[in-house]
């Protein structure tokens, strides 16, 4: 099972480096496009102006206040508008205090794209060839109670999070009933300097069956699935756009079929400058080898059209899923799925 989930990644590593350099070429082509046209009105400046607006530039002092009135047309309109970006980030970056922030409205370290069990608001519709449709929903997410560094969703410091959802599995096969939920909370603390972002904290999870699918299932041998697990966990930024990860979580209580370890391993492509609707693709695969499977485990592979919000860094996403292992509902650990569909995200 491991090596399946290397040659997964090894195959999505090399998907991500050849979508990037597509992507980088459009772009060039598309730049060059805009050099041609942006001097034949003041719109298509105001345009590019817009489109050029990526993270962590939403608030460029400078950018805010350009006009087709203050741009000379003589001379290249794209170079005037990417210098002003360039000086207005190192004055942003200068000017960013270092202090104590409550409640803020970014993560310092986001929850991962394509793992399964992480708190956030989702639905999934996805199919299932030994039983037909499966409805997935999350409700909840992470928040940000205090954070000790530089503001925004490209700031530097310590945060301390705290967490929850439900994860339940809807049957539209029977009625939509409710089949089964698992609960998650926890608290986070994250760091993040460079390129580097840790965390490490604690959290609960466990699975419980729904009253309709005991009683269309009278002879279902129930197990209370829990763990009370801590964890560490460590996120590279190989660039701006591309990130790799690792996790490793420890359940000092562990019951009902659970055992102590648990690992997930990850890459996520993640496009900042949007492309077309102001949105732009991601993909994302998540590794999850848990100790009571003998660190085997599941595959996880997200890809679509993503939105972000260039104060906050929420993400609203759209695309296709595949998950491939045990059960997503830890009810039913031990069944095998093969899970494939659309789904939608928001992440905070």
């Amino acid at each position: 099972m491991i090596r399946s989930i290397l040659q997964v990644l090894a195959v999505l590593t090399i998907f991500t480096s050849n979508f990037f350099v597509i992507t980088s070429e459009v772009n060039a082509q598309g730049s060059r496009l805009r050099e041609e046209n942006v001097k034949k009105s003041p719109n298509s400046l105001l345009e590019y102006i817009s489109e050029r607006r990526v993270v962590g530039f939403a608030d460029s002092p400078r950018l805010n206040l350009l006009s087709a009135e203050q741009v000379s047309f003589e001379e290249n309109v794209e170079d005037q508008v990417e210098q002003v970006l360039f000086e207005d980030s190192v004055q942003l970056q200068s000017n960013s205090t270092y202090g104590l922030e409550l409640f803020p409205d970014s993560l310092l370290y986001h929850s991962y794209m394509a793992g399964e069990k992480e708190p956030r608001f989702a639905s999934q519709w996805l199919w299932e060839k030994e039983r037909g449709r499966v409805w997935e929903a999350a409700l909840g997410g992470r928040w940000g109670i205090f954070r000790k560094g530089t503001p925004g969703p490209n700031g530097e410091g310590f945060q301390f999070d705290v967490e929850g959802a439900g994860l339940v599995r809807i049957d539209p096969e029977q009625d939509s009933d409710l089949e089964a939920a698992d609960f998650r909370a926890g608290f986070i603390g994250t760091w993040k300097r460079g390129q580097y972002r840790w965390k490490c904290g604690y959290y609960h999870l466990s699975s419980h069956v729904g009253d309709e699918f005991l009683d269309n299932n009278p002879g279902f041998d129930r197990r209370n699935y829990v763990r009370d697990a801590l964890l560490v966990g460590v996120m590279y930024d190989v660039t701006p756009e591309l990130a790799v990860y690792g996790e490793y979580a420890y359940a000092a209580n562990a019951n009902g079929g659970a055992e102590p370890g648990e690992i997930q391993l990850g890459v996520e492509y993640s496009a900042l400058r949007p492309v077309w609707l102001k949105g732009a693709p991601f993909a994302a695969i998540n590794g999850h080898l848990r100790e009571e499977f003998d660190y085997g485990g599941s595959v996880n592979v997200l890809a679509g059209w993503q939105w972000i919000g260039p104060r906050s860094g929420h993400s609203f996403r759209f695309g296709v899923q595949h998950y491939n292992g045990p059960s997503m509902q830890y009810s039913f650990f031990d069944q095998y799925e093969s899970l494939t569909g659309l789904g939608i995200w928001f992440d905070y």
